[in-house]
């Protein structure tokens, strides 16, 4: 049986689709709405994650649909036109998520969605595994910041914006313990035991959700938190 013959402009014209398709869900161009998945469940998806998240970029009812649970507590922010690359849309207040009280930080909607599966899915886990108890709070060192990246090669000869300038990241320090116990990253990573191996798990375990991951390994700017981003990039170190 003779393969039809297939004109190199239309070979051409599929290759140009599937890259524009491709770019358009990586950058959150394509709504979640639009995929052919159900609601995002903070508990236990599973399939496609880190495109499905992307999805919720600019797609405000799938992030309500999304976080429209009881084990998570926050509230939806006005958009704030860009200036000066600072500014934010579709993006919420979270204050509360699987069990963990956080003090209020603004976060797109793909960065707070992820921060809530990654509790439910990595961290809590965790804790029950190496402590037998829950986390009751997690401490942070901000979200939203109109500024530039810092200590990265690029930053030394131009300016470029960090995701943290459209709420796309936040830096986490710690986390407090249901039995009164801390896990401080600054104190506890090198340390060895239970909490630097809870640290190390929920550190690996965060790069199914966030594309940038970094902490203290990645440079001395990051001895004390672990950095998690939704951008471009993809780092997990």
């Amino acid at each position: 049986m003779r393969i039809p013959f297939i004109p190199n402009t239309l070979k051409l014209l599929v290759i140009l689709m599937f890259i524009l398709v491709s770019v358009m869900l990586y950058t959150g161009h394509v709504r979640t709405s639009f995929m052919p998945f159900p609601t995002l469940n903070v508990e236990k998806s599973w399939l496609m994650v880190g495109t499905r998240l992307g999805g919720l970029k600019y797609d405000r009812a799938a992030c309500e649909a999304t976080l429209k649970t009881s084990k998570v507590q926050k509230s939806f922010v006005k958009d704030s036109p860009f200036k000066n690359g600072c500014g934010w849309v579709n993006s919420v207040r979270l204050r509360q998520f699987s069990g963990a009280k956080i003090s209020p930080i603004k976060l797109s909607c793909p960065m707070g969605a992820g921060l809530a599966m990654w509790m439910a899915q990595v961290v809590q886990p965790a804790a029950k595994k190496y402590f037998g108890t829950t986390v009751s709070r997690v401490s942070h060192l901000g979200g939203y910041s109109c500024r530039n990246i810092r200590g990265s090669l690029i930053s030394k000869y131009i300016n470029v914006k960090s995701e943290h300038a459209t709420a796309n990241a936040i830096d986490i320090s710690g986390f407090s313990l249901a039995n009164g116990s801390k896990v401080s990253i600054l104190r506890d990573w090198t340390r060895g035991g239970k909490k630097a191996k809870f640290l190390r798990d929920i550190h690996y375990g965060a790069c199914t959700y966030f594309r940038v991951v970094l902490g203290p390994e990645a440079n001395r700017l990051h001895a004390n938190h672990f950095h998690f981003d939704r951008g471009l990039l993809l780092r997990c170190k």
